[in-house]
Protein backbone atom coordinates (compact mmCIF):
# COMPACT_ATOMS: atom_id res chain seq x y z
CA UNK A 1 0.00 0.00 0.00
CA UNK A 2 1.27 3.38 -0.88
CA UNK A 3 1.65 5.92 1.67
CA UNK A 4 2.56 9.96 1.84
CA UNK A 5 4.67 11.52 3.92
CA UNK A 6 6.57 15.51 3.91
CA UNK A 7 10.06 15.19 3.13
CA UNK A 8 10.88 17.28 5.93
CA UNK A 9 10.21 13.65 8.19
CA UNK A 10 13.01 12.60 6.07
CA UNK A 11 16.93 12.24 7.08
CA UNK A 12 19.02 14.67 4.44
CA UNK A 13 20.32 11.09 3.29
CA UNK A 14 16.78 9.81 2.63
CA UNK A 15 15.81 13.19 0.95
CA UNK A 16 19.05 12.44 -1.20
CA UNK A 17 18.78 8.83 -2.29
CA UNK A 18 14.86 9.50 -2.94
CA UNK A 19 16.09 12.37 -4.92
CA UNK A 20 18.29 10.31 -7.21
CA UNK A 21 16.29 7.38 -7.18
CA UNK A 22 13.75 9.54 -9.16
CA UNK A 23 15.87 11.39 -11.51
CA UNK A 24 17.67 7.60 -12.42
CA UNK A 25 17.78 7.55 -16.27
CA UNK A 26 16.88 11.49 -17.29
CA UNK A 27 17.65 13.56 -19.73
CA UNK A 28 20.47 15.17 -18.02
CA UNK A 29 22.31 14.26 -15.24
CA UNK A 30 20.23 15.15 -12.33
CA UNK A 31 22.32 13.86 -9.29
CA UNK A 32 22.87 16.20 -6.35
CA UNK A 33 25.03 15.28 -2.61
CA UNK A 34 23.64 16.94 0.56
CA UNK A 35 25.30 19.60 0.23
CA UNK A 36 23.97 20.86 -3.45
CA UNK A 37 20.26 19.38 -2.23
CA UNK A 38 19.96 21.74 0.25
CA UNK A 39 21.63 24.64 -1.40
CA UNK A 40 18.91 24.22 -3.98
CA UNK A 41 16.22 23.82 -1.78
CA UNK A 42 16.93 27.01 0.16
CA UNK A 43 17.77 29.38 -2.68
CA UNK A 44 14.60 28.01 -4.72
CA UNK A 45 12.46 28.66 -1.74
CA UNK A 46 11.39 24.61 -1.63
CA UNK A 47 9.53 23.93 1.29
CA UNK A 48 9.99 19.86 2.56
CA UNK A 49 7.65 20.76 5.12
CA UNK A 50 4.77 21.11 2.20
CA UNK A 51 6.75 18.45 -0.08
CA UNK A 52 5.87 15.01 -0.41
CA UNK A 53 7.12 11.47 -0.90
CA UNK A 54 5.62 8.28 -1.31
CA UNK A 55 6.22 5.31 0.18
CA UNK A 56 5.42 1.57 -0.27
CA UNK A 57 6.32 -0.20 2.69
CA UNK A 58 9.86 1.10 3.25
CA UNK A 59 10.53 1.26 -0.30
CA UNK A 60 10.77 5.20 -1.39
CA UNK A 61 8.36 5.12 -4.85
CA UNK A 62 8.98 9.18 -5.83
CA UNK A 63 8.13 12.50 -4.32
CA UNK A 64 6.96 15.80 -5.46
CA UNK A 65 9.42 19.02 -4.11
CA UNK A 66 6.93 22.84 -3.80
CA UNK A 67 8.13 26.33 -3.36
CA UNK A 68 5.42 28.62 -2.35
CA UNK A 69 5.61 32.87 -3.06
CA UNK A 70 3.61 35.38 -2.95
CA UNK A 71 3.51 37.20 -6.59
CA UNK A 72 1.18 40.49 -7.70
CA UNK A 73 -1.04 39.52 -4.19
CA UNK A 74 -1.41 35.95 -5.57
CA UNK A 75 0.00 32.68 -4.07
CA UNK A 76 2.27 30.69 -6.59
CA UNK A 77 3.21 27.36 -5.80
CA UNK A 78 5.97 25.82 -7.80
CA UNK A 79 6.61 22.05 -8.77
CA UNK A 80 10.61 21.93 -8.08
CA UNK A 81 11.08 18.34 -9.07
CA UNK A 82 8.35 15.19 -9.52
CA UNK A 83 10.45 11.63 -9.48
CA UNK A 84 9.33 8.14 -8.99
CA UNK A 85 12.12 5.28 -8.29
CA UNK A 86 12.93 3.51 -11.55
CA UNK A 87 10.83 0.12 -10.14
CA UNK A 88 7.69 1.84 -10.24
CA UNK A 89 7.53 3.93 -13.06
CA UNK A 90 4.79 3.13 -15.34
CA UNK A 91 2.28 1.92 -12.67
CA UNK A 92 0.27 4.91 -11.94
CA UNK A 93 2.16 5.97 -9.07
CA UNK A 94 2.91 9.51 -10.92
CA UNK A 95 -0.47 10.05 -11.17
CA UNK A 96 -1.44 9.85 -7.92
CA UNK A 97 1.43 12.26 -6.60
CA UNK A 98 0.29 14.70 -8.81
CA UNK A 99 -3.40 14.05 -7.80
CA UNK A 100 -2.08 14.28 -3.70
CA UNK A 101 -0.16 17.57 -4.74
CA UNK A 102 -2.88 19.46 -5.98
CA UNK A 103 -5.02 18.58 -3.02
CA UNK A 104 -1.94 20.24 -0.75
CA UNK A 105 -1.93 22.91 -2.63
CA UNK A 106 -5.31 23.70 -2.73
CA UNK A 107 -5.11 23.57 1.54
CA UNK A 108 -2.71 26.00 0.99
CA UNK A 109 -4.70 28.57 -0.96
CA UNK A 110 -2.43 28.38 -3.90
CA UNK A 111 -4.31 30.36 -6.76
CA UNK A 112 -1.59 29.66 -9.34
CA UNK A 113 0.97 26.58 -9.87
CA UNK A 114 3.68 26.96 -12.18
CA UNK A 115 6.18 23.77 -13.36
CA UNK A 116 8.45 23.35 -15.87
CA UNK A 117 9.41 20.06 -18.19
CA UNK A 118 11.45 19.10 -20.69
CA UNK A 119 9.73 19.25 -24.27
CA UNK A 120 10.46 15.70 -25.00
CA UNK A 121 9.68 14.10 -22.13
CA UNK A 122 6.29 13.82 -23.51
CA UNK A 123 5.22 11.38 -20.50
CA UNK A 124 5.21 13.89 -17.90
CA UNK A 125 3.66 16.15 -19.99
CA UNK A 126 0.79 14.26 -20.59
CA UNK A 127 0.43 13.46 -17.07
CA UNK A 128 0.37 17.15 -15.91
CA UNK A 129 -1.85 17.92 -18.75
CA UNK A 130 -4.11 15.22 -17.59
CA UNK A 131 -4.06 16.89 -13.61
CA UNK A 132 -4.69 20.42 -15.02
CA UNK A 133 -2.02 22.01 -16.22
CA UNK A 134 -1.58 23.79 -20.06
CA UNK A 135 1.33 24.90 -21.70
CA UNK A 136 1.96 29.09 -21.60
CA UNK A 137 5.20 29.08 -22.96
CA UNK A 138 8.25 27.45 -24.42
CA UNK A 139 11.75 27.85 -22.90
CA UNK A 140 14.92 28.18 -24.48
CA UNK A 141 18.43 27.31 -23.08
CA UNK A 142 21.71 28.02 -25.38
CA UNK A 143 25.18 28.10 -24.47
CA UNK A 144 28.60 29.27 -26.01
CA UNK A 145 32.14 29.00 -24.59
CA UNK A 146 34.32 31.04 -27.35
CA UNK A 147 35.39 34.20 -27.23
CA UNK A 148 32.92 37.37 -27.90
CA UNK A 149 35.36 40.00 -27.66
CA UNK A 150 35.12 41.25 -31.55
CA UNK A 151 30.89 40.56 -31.61
CA UNK A 152 30.28 42.40 -28.58
CA UNK A 153 31.82 45.45 -29.58
CA UNK A 154 29.61 48.43 -29.66
CA UNK A 155 29.84 51.50 -32.02
CA UNK A 156 30.52 54.59 -29.65
CA UNK A 157 27.67 55.99 -31.46
CA UNK A 158 25.54 53.26 -29.25
CA UNK A 159 28.00 53.03 -26.15
CA UNK A 160 27.04 56.86 -25.75
CA UNK A 161 23.63 56.43 -26.14
CA UNK A 162 22.99 53.82 -23.18
CA UNK A 163 23.77 54.25 -19.60
CA UNK A 164 24.47 51.00 -17.28
CA UNK A 165 24.31 50.69 -13.77
CA UNK A 166 24.22 47.63 -11.29
CA UNK A 167 21.24 47.05 -8.80
CA UNK A 168 20.25 44.48 -6.16
CA UNK A 169 17.57 41.89 -8.04
CA UNK A 170 14.81 42.86 -6.17
CA UNK A 171 15.00 46.08 -7.63
CA UNK A 172 13.26 44.91 -10.61
CA UNK A 173 10.23 44.67 -9.55
CA UNK A 174 9.71 48.40 -9.86
CA UNK A 175 10.10 47.72 -13.70
CA UNK A 176 6.77 47.30 -15.28
CA UNK A 177 7.37 44.80 -17.88
CA UNK A 178 9.72 42.46 -15.48
CA UNK A 179 7.97 39.13 -16.35
CA UNK A 180 6.44 38.24 -12.78
CA UNK A 181 4.92 34.71 -14.00
CA UNK A 182 8.68 34.02 -15.78
CA UNK A 183 9.97 30.64 -15.00
CA UNK A 184 10.59 30.08 -11.49
CA UNK A 185 14.29 29.81 -11.26
CA UNK A 186 14.77 33.05 -13.71
CA UNK A 187 12.58 35.24 -11.08
CA UNK A 188 13.83 37.45 -9.08
CA UNK A 189 13.44 35.60 -6.00
CA UNK A 190 15.70 32.76 -7.06
CA UNK A 191 18.72 34.80 -7.92
CA UNK A 192 18.81 37.05 -4.51
CA UNK A 193 22.39 36.05 -4.27
CA UNK A 194 22.37 37.40 -8.26
CA UNK A 195 23.01 40.34 -10.62
CA UNK A 196 20.88 42.63 -12.34
CA UNK A 197 21.60 45.67 -14.97
CA UNK A 198 19.70 48.09 -15.72
CA UNK A 199 19.81 49.72 -19.05
CA UNK A 200 18.81 53.73 -19.23
CA UNK A 201 19.26 56.66 -21.47
CA UNK A 202 21.81 58.97 -20.77
CA UNK A 203 19.21 61.63 -21.88
CA UNK A 204 17.24 61.27 -18.63
CA UNK A 205 14.25 61.51 -21.16
CA UNK A 206 12.20 58.35 -19.21
CA UNK A 207 12.74 57.72 -15.31
CA UNK A 208 12.04 54.10 -16.13
CA UNK A 209 14.77 51.72 -17.14
CA UNK A 210 14.88 50.87 -20.95
CA UNK A 211 16.24 47.15 -20.33
CA UNK A 212 17.20 44.94 -17.80
CA UNK A 213 18.79 41.75 -17.53
CA UNK A 214 19.09 39.33 -14.35
CA UNK A 215 22.33 37.33 -14.27
CA UNK A 216 24.56 35.26 -11.90
CA UNK A 217 28.79 34.89 -12.08
CA UNK A 218 29.95 31.66 -10.70
CA UNK A 219 32.85 30.84 -9.32
CA UNK A 220 35.74 27.64 -9.00
CA UNK A 221 37.28 26.88 -5.85
CA UNK A 222 40.24 29.11 -6.47
CA UNK A 223 38.04 32.06 -6.69
CA UNK A 224 38.10 32.29 -10.96
CA UNK A 225 35.42 32.99 -12.55
CA UNK A 226 33.87 29.78 -14.49
CA UNK A 227 30.35 30.78 -15.62
CA UNK A 228 28.06 33.59 -16.15
CA UNK A 229 24.47 32.84 -16.97
CA UNK A 230 22.01 34.64 -17.96
CA UNK A 231 18.22 34.33 -16.89
CA UNK A 232 16.17 36.94 -18.15
CA UNK A 233 17.10 40.26 -20.12
CA UNK A 234 14.70 42.39 -22.10
CA UNK A 235 13.86 45.73 -23.38
CA UNK A 236 10.68 48.13 -22.78
CA UNK A 237 8.27 46.71 -25.10
CA UNK A 238 7.76 50.10 -26.71
CA UNK A 239 11.28 50.58 -28.17
CA UNK A 240 12.05 50.88 -31.74
CA UNK A 241 15.87 49.90 -30.54
CA UNK A 242 15.27 47.26 -28.42
CA UNK A 243 17.82 44.97 -30.06
CA UNK A 244 20.45 47.54 -29.11
CA UNK A 245 19.33 47.72 -25.65
CA UNK A 246 19.66 44.06 -24.53
CA UNK A 247 22.89 44.05 -27.03
CA UNK A 248 24.49 46.74 -24.54
CA UNK A 249 23.47 44.54 -21.42
CA UNK A 250 24.98 41.62 -22.78
CA UNK A 251 28.26 43.23 -23.49
CA UNK A 252 28.59 43.81 -19.81
CA UNK A 253 26.84 41.11 -18.27
CA UNK A 254 28.99 37.66 -20.16
CA UNK A 255 32.41 39.76 -19.96
CA UNK A 256 33.75 39.39 -23.58
CA UNK A 257 37.31 39.50 -22.12
CA UNK A 258 37.06 36.45 -20.47
CA UNK A 259 37.76 33.91 -23.19
CA UNK A 260 37.51 30.70 -20.93
CA UNK A 261 34.40 31.55 -19.20
CA UNK A 262 31.53 29.92 -20.50
CA UNK A 263 28.56 31.48 -21.07
CA UNK A 264 24.71 30.30 -20.64
CA UNK A 265 21.58 31.40 -21.13
CA UNK A 266 18.67 29.60 -19.46
CA UNK A 267 14.84 29.08 -19.46
CA UNK A 268 14.91 32.37 -21.79
CA UNK A 269 11.10 32.52 -23.36
CA UNK A 270 11.20 31.52 -27.03
CA UNK A 271 8.71 34.21 -27.78
CA UNK A 272 11.91 36.75 -26.90
CA UNK A 273 12.61 36.43 -30.84
CA UNK A 274 14.77 39.39 -30.74
CA UNK A 275 17.24 38.70 -27.69
CA UNK A 276 16.93 34.84 -28.95
CA UNK A 277 18.20 35.59 -32.24
CA UNK A 278 20.67 38.12 -31.20
CA UNK A 279 22.14 35.48 -28.65
CA UNK A 280 22.80 32.92 -31.62
CA UNK A 281 24.09 35.07 -33.84
CA UNK A 282 26.66 36.22 -31.27
CA UNK A 283 27.55 32.17 -31.43
CA UNK A 284 25.24 30.43 -28.77
CA UNK A 285 23.47 27.48 -29.29
CA UNK A 286 20.51 25.83 -28.44
CA UNK A 287 21.14 22.91 -25.79
CA UNK A 288 17.90 22.27 -23.87
CA UNK A 289 13.67 23.61 -24.36
CA UNK A 290 11.33 22.91 -22.01
CA UNK A 291 7.37 23.77 -21.79
CA UNK A 292 6.42 26.32 -18.88
CA UNK A 293 2.91 24.92 -18.02
CA UNK A 294 0.59 26.58 -15.26
CA UNK A 295 -2.80 25.22 -13.00
CA UNK A 296 -4.87 28.19 -12.10
CA UNK A 297 -7.23 27.35 -9.14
Amino acid sequence: MISFIPMSKLSPEQLVTMWNRGFEGYFSNMTLGVDRFIARAGSEGLSLEHSIAAYDGEEPVGFVMNGFRTIEGKKVAWNGGTGISPSYRGQGHGKLLMQQNVQIYREQGVDIALLEAMSQNEPAIKLYTNTGYHITERLVGLQQTGSLQDVLVQPQAEAEQYSLSKVLPIEVKQVSYYHQMAAWQTQWGSLRDGECLFVTERSGETDEPIGYALFRRNFDAEGNLASIVLFQCEASPDREDAEAIMLAALAQLYMPEQSTCRRIALNLRDSNETLIALLERLGFSRFMEQVHMELRF
